[in-house]
């Protein structure tokens, strides 16, 4: 029996709390902080997830014997070796291979070392050297923050005010902080974008499947970049010949790599493609589950999710058969309206007693005086499943329609584009 400690506040980590909840293997679980919805399956604790020390006593006093990192940022502050040192089990990636997705030019250098495919590149940290990339890129071209900014530091600029723009906001203003004191300035490819999830234990993998995030805040992919307004699981695009191509050209030399730096990878392994001519190039690699991809992944996975996270920290992936179900999952995020941008918090949340057997993940929720409330940019998550993709997207989208708070918004596109690429019997 486990009692576990699941790090992390959002959607994601309360997709993950709810599949841990059902398991019979876990004996207590833990979030911390958690949300409104973690806090009705597990016991929410207010702990600073980026105080390894103070972890390290709740662990102890807990008996907790298995950490879950959910987000990031912990990842980048080491907690993984920290409780590896204490021959604590914890689930993730140690802070050198995080660096695939905390430092984007770690990443490129890796990539261009193992002849793994991804855009032209190139190291700036000023305004003149970017500028001195015009000509040779050509527009539009990509200025990426090279450490963390929370999913939204990277802008493409399509002309000369867009680029004059862009750096204002990342050199002058400092926008991302010293996320932007390196920045990865890189062709712009032109295709379909698509995600690839993969779980390791340093030597083996397995793919528990495909996605389409949707990133940008308006209907047909307009306007800024978000921490993600929606995503479908499976993506038509993922096909066995795709898949054979990421295995071999991606993940088997980004493996190889870390484990020839003496790092091994163990953990999941997110991996943000472009198609440009049928060939998969890396836009970019996260060592997390995605936020919204997690909410329409984890429904979809039948094997228990805990023996999965067991095989990775434990070495045996590569024994282990995975079992998904051949349904699509749709995910809408109801957002604040204002998100990227400033946008209101505190507005009471009602309608969730309405929905009995369906899925809804806690984003930015809270109680409050026996009120739930909305305390992010993004709420919730509601799920849609189906055998047939339109009808998942519509079981997803009859749920915003029973829940509501004031100035609630969300896409209403989720899931559309996968029809250009399916087969009209398949739709």
């Amino acid at each position: 029996m486990y009692n576990v400690l699941l790090l992390g506040s959002g959607g994601r980590e309360h997709s993950i709390a709810w599949t841990l909840s059902k398991d019979r293997k876990v004996n207590k679980l833990y979030c911390a902080p958690g949300n409104a919805g973690t806090f009705s399956i597990a016991t929410n604790i207010p702990l600073d997830i980026m105080d390894n020390e103070l972890i390290y006593d709740f662990v102890k006093k807990n008996k907790i014997n298995l950490i879950i990192v959910g987000p990031e940022q912990p990842l980048e502050n080491g907690i993984v070796d920290y409780f590896e040192d204490r021959d604590i089990k914890i689930f993730g990636p140690s802070k050198y291979a995080s660096q695939l997705e905390t430092s984007k030019l770690f990443a490129r250098y890796i990539m261009e070392e193992y002849n793994i495919p991804q855009p032209a590149f190139f190291e700036c940290s000023n305004e003149e050297e970017i500028l001195s990339l015009k000509n040779k890129l050509g527009f539009p071209m990509v200025l990426k923050a090279d450490g963390l900014a929370a999913g939204k530091g990277v802008i493409i600029c399509n002309n000369d005010s867009e680029l004059n723009l862009a750096i204002d906001e990342m050199i002058i203003n400092k926008k991302f902080g010293s996320a932007s004191s390196k920045i990865s300035v890189e062709e712009c490819l032109k295709g379909d974008e698509l995600s690839v999830f993969a779980i390791c234990d340093g030597e083996n993998y397995k793919i528990i499947n495909s996605a389409q995030d949707h990133k940008r805040i308006f209907d047909n992919d307009m306007g800024p970049n978000t921490g993600g307004m929606g995503a479908y699981a499976p993506t038509p695009l993922f096909d066995e010949e795709l898949r054979k191509k990421v295995e071999k050209t991606i993940i088997k030399p980004t493996l190889r790599a870390m484990s020839d730096k003496g790092h091994p990878f163990k953990g999941f392994l997110y991996i943000g493609l472009m198609m440009e001519d049928n060939e998969p190039y890396v836009i970019e690699f996260n060592v997390r589950l995605g936020d919204p991809e997690a909410q329409v992944l984890i429904p979809l996975i039948k094997s228990s999710f805990l023996e999965i996270i067991l095989s990775s920290i434990n070495g045996n992936l590569g024994s282990l058969e995975i079992d998904l179900d051949d349904s699509y999952a749709v995910t809408v995020v109801l957002a604040s309206n204002g998100y990227p941008n400033p946008y209101k918090k505190g507005m009471k949340i009602t309608g969730l007693d309405k929905i009995k057997d369906e899925i809804v993940f806690h984003a930015g929720t809270k109680f409050e005086n026996n009120n739930l409330i909305a305390s992010g940019g993004r709420v919730l998550n509601v799920i849609g499943l189906n055998k047939n993709l339109k009808s998942a997207i519509d079981n997803a989208y009859s749920l915003t329609e029973k829940i509501n708070f004031d100035n609630k918004y969300f896409r209403k596109d989720i899931g559309s584009k996968a029809f250009k690429y399916l087969k009209k019997e398949d739709q």
